[in-house]
């Protein structure tokens, strides 16, 4: 709902100039509601591999470049052949709203890019990420929703065997192992396109559970757990 009311304001201010008009205020601040808190569903290591397993071959390589880089499935599927530079080793993303963002491309992307299969087909030679299609034996477009991938990622999950997840959760995946990474959560901000870092904080318990993990075993007064219990302070 918010999206839509911020949408809306920006097209008025845009028909405001185009129009030489003045556009009355409104405050369409004070209608936007509290998002509710995202979710985070990260993919285990087990459940990539049993994911894999299930999921046929064509689909692989759009699985692994959202695992690699974090983009939503209408960015993935949508990603045309002009917005790879390969000689500059980046990637033009269009984000929600028609907003660009520039990802690097690491060796192991350029592998996975240098490695497709493309499309014979007029409309569908310019796009990234295509499949064969099961009439005309011919490379097509793959589509983001509904169509012949979601029903082959909801049969390729429930073979694996995985619960509770979605495509976006790949986006998530990709965030939290990132920041257990880097440590670096503007950085990671940046990869994901946000706008505004407090979007990213969602991934904040990352940080907090490595930062646990690090004082297991540590102790300020230089004495284990159980030397503390024997000996309270």
């Amino acid at each position: 709902m918010n999206r839509h009311l911020q949408m809306l304001g920006r097209a008025l201010r845009h028909m405001g100039k185009v129009y030489k008009t003045e556009v009355p205020e409104i405050d369409l601040k004070s209608a936007e509601t509290k998002e509710p808190r995202e979710r985070v569903r990260e993919l285990t290591t087990d459940e990539q591999s049993r994911l894999f397993a299930a999921l046929p071959q064509e689909f692989h390589p759009m699985v692994a470049f959202a695992l690699m880089t974090g983009a939503r499935i209408s960015t993935i599927t949508g990603l045309l052949w002009r917005e790879v530079d390969m000689p500059n080793r980046e990637i033009t993303f269009r984000l929600k709203g028609d907003e660009l963002m520039i990802f690097p491309i690491n060796g192991e992307l350029a592998a996975l890019l240098s490695a497709l299969p493309k499309s014979n087909v007029m409309e569908s030679r310019r796009y990234v990420f295509t499949r064969v299609d099961g009439h005309s034996a011919e490379r097509i477009q793959i589509v983001a929703s509904g169509g012949v991938f979601g029903t082959v990622w909801r049969k390729a999950l429930l073979d694996a065997g995985i619960d509770n997840f979605r495509f976006h959760d790949l986006r998530h995946t990709f965030a939290t192992r990132m920041l257990r990474k880097t440590q670096n959560i503007s950085l990671v901000s940046k990869l994901l396109g946000h706008t505004n870092i407090e979007t990213t904080s969602r991934y904040a318990h990352v940080l907090t559970s490595d930062l646990r993990d690090a004082l297991d075993g540590f102790s300020l007064m230089g004495k284990g757990p159980n030397m503390l219990m024997q000996h309270p302070l």
